[in-house]
């Protein structure tokens, strides 16, 4: 699950509990639970209609529309969202629930200011006494709030993340401790390098940013921060924490890899909308998650709206159409991607992936030697160009680049992939192997899952 889905898990089991009154009638209060189970069995789109049910039956209660709007926004339907809490809070302008929402929202939209407004109105709803400790109190007293009072810790991590997402590094690490969400005692970094099998993606993502977030920062383990965002479409954040962890590193080297990844897979920071950033990675979760093709072209076009030259859309679109065999549309998606961004990447490296898919080894070759001009460190693009040398009788650079492709995945593979090195063995013995080199790895290939 992402952070915004946990926050949304957090919110109905913690914030929207159904008042008894409401959910008096025996079959209203199964629709309740309808809706709910929908959600937490990941069936969306049943559960976004099941709320749009439940709010025409108690067309005057508040926790229905903003639980109806919390599911609206978690599969991108921003705008029935943003009607539906302003509904709410009109119904009652003290609820809570619809404040945190509206302000978890806002900041999903990039509207900081605005969310914070909301975000300490829903800080209003506790007594004084809690109140005041969280807003104004010692680190301590702040620590000791956040800890002890459901839904405080939820908008202390909004705030972290408001001002993380401005710039303001230092001044999010800061909050952090403030709000006890980091001990400064404890070796963040040293949990985040924990391998990745000991733990689900949120909690490898979870961890990475409380690395990120502790004092002394580790400049390594705020570049893999870096990358995890990336890989998430977080770019906005990305550009920041890259930003941060090459001006953190001592190595030269490692400056000019932070420079040159920026260029080369986060736009060369460009700013683009969050808006479009955000429906770009909920139109690729919605694809890959429920398969739903329709609605997440339908969020993808409409990022593509809003910011033309943000390259991540049409790369997902792309898949969506090779996934449905449609290949002269996916490469069309790919080809955009890279007028839009002649310097990407990912874009680069998909579209020969697509090439050599469809057997055009020629025309993959020099997509494939461009993806490796800007990003060398590419075991999978190696092993898809010597499948395409290899195709083409290019046989003393299919040896160069597979032994390349091998050199780059000895430190980290154990398995140094035995069918890769056993055709080259029997190729360099002269005992032509069949067929053509087998297909790179998909724990290397690094595919259509990122950007």
């Amino acid at each position: 699950m992402t952070r915004a889905a946990l926050a949304l898990v957090a919110l109905l089991l913690a914030i929207l509990v159904w008042p008894a009154a409401s959910a008096a009638e025996s079959d209203l209060a199964a629709q309740v639970e309808r809706v709910t189970k929908a959600y937490r069995d990941g069936r969306f789109q049943d559960a976004l209609t099941d709320a749009r049910d439940l709010v025409q039956r108690v067309p005057g209660d508040p926790t229905a529309r903003t639980l109806y709007g919390s599911i609206a926004e978690y599969i991108g339907e921003f705008d029935e969202a943003l009607v539906a809490y302003a509904q709410a809070r009109t119904l009652a302008p003290d609820h809570p629930g619809a404040q945190f929402r509206m302000g978890s929202l806002l900041v999903r939209l990039g509207a900081y200011d605005q969310a914070l407004t909301h975000l300490d109105f829903f800080v209003t709803s506790f007594p004084w006494e809690v109140r005041w400790k969280f807003l104004n109190g010692q680190p301590e007293q702040k620590a000791e709030i956040v800890k002890s009072e459901r839904g405080l810790e939820a908008i202390a991590q909004l705030k972290v993340d408001i001002v993380m997402e401005k710039g303001d590094v230092a001044r999010a690490r800061t909050l952090a401790q403030e709000y006890g969400l980091v001990a400064p005692a404890h070796d963040y970094c040293a949990d985040a390098r924990q391998p990745a099998g000991r733990r689900g993606g949120d909690e490898q993502f979870q961890a990475f940013r409380l690395a990120a977030l502790a004092t002394p920062p580790d400049a390594d383990c705020v570049w893999w921060y870096g990358q995890w965002l990336t890989d998430e479409g977080y770019v906005r954040l990305a550009q920041i924490v890259v930003a941060e962890a090459t001006r953190l590193t001592t190595s030269a080297t490692n400056r000019q890899l932070g420079e040159r990844y920026l260029k080369v897979r986060l736009i060369d920071g460009r700013q683009i909308s969050k808006r479009a950033e955000q429906l770009a990675i909920i139109g690729r979760q919605r694809y890959l998650r429920e398969r739903d093709a329709a609605g997440a072209t339908q969020l993808l076009e409409e990022a593509i709206r809003l910011e033309p030259t943000f390259p991540r859309p049409y790369l997902h679109l792309a898949r969506i159409a090779w996934d449905r065999k449609e290949h002269a549309s996916a490469l069309s998606w790919l080809e955009r991607a890279l007028q839009v961004d002649p310097e990407h990447w990912r874009a680069h490296r998909n579209l020969a992936q697509v090439l050599v898919g469809l057997g055009r080894f020629a025309d993959a070759e020099p997509r494939l030697r461009r993806a490796l001009d800007l990003f060398a460190d590419d075991p999978g693009a190696h092993l898809m160009l010597a499948r395409a040398l290899y195709a083409q009788g290019k046989y003393e650079e299919y040896v160069k680049e597979t032994r390349a492709a091998l050199q780059l995945t000895s430190t980290w593979s154990k398995q140094q992939f035995p069918e890769v090195r056993d055709f080259l063995a029997k190729h360099e013995a002269g005992d032509e192997p069949a067929g053509l080199p087998p297909a790179p790895d998909p724990r290397i290939i690094m595919g259509w899952n990122q950007d």
